[in-house]
């Protein structure tokens, strides 16, 4: 059973650096949870390297081949209000869930350490 772990925000700099140590390589994607039902999952997958925030904007940083090339993905995501960890069976972190002003919900899933499943 998985545990979601709110994070202090007077704690989101150091958390999201440590986070960023523990999870690097690691491979994730994005997924939208609106408030008016709508629900989005990128088809993109990449490989997590850093997470960082300054103000009420995370950042985030991906890589991925591209015909044998490195490339690298950078999304921000603006307006948070709320961050908080999803802890997989082994207390592993398979997902950090990022809640805007709206309400809208932003999740970075990882692949689990559990099972290989993303």
């Amino acid at each position: 059973m998985s545990v979601t772990k709110m994070i202090d925000p007077a704690e989101w700099t150091e958390f999201l650096s440590e986070f960023s140590e523990r999870n690097r390589g690691r491979r994730a994607r994005f997924e939208l949870f609106r408030r008016d039902g709508e629900v989005a999952e990128e088809s993109q997958e990449g490989y997590f390297e850093q997470i960082g925030i300054e103000k009420d904007v995370v950042t985030i940083e991906r890589k991925y081949k591209n015909h044998e090339k490195d490339k690298v993905m950078n999304d921000a995501i603006p307006n948070i209000h709320g961050i908080s960890v999803q802890l997989d069976t082994d207390e592993s972190e398979n997902t950090l869930e990022f809640t805007n002003d709206k309400g809208d919900m932003t999740v970075l899933h990882f692949e689990s350490m559990v099972d290989g499943g993303s």
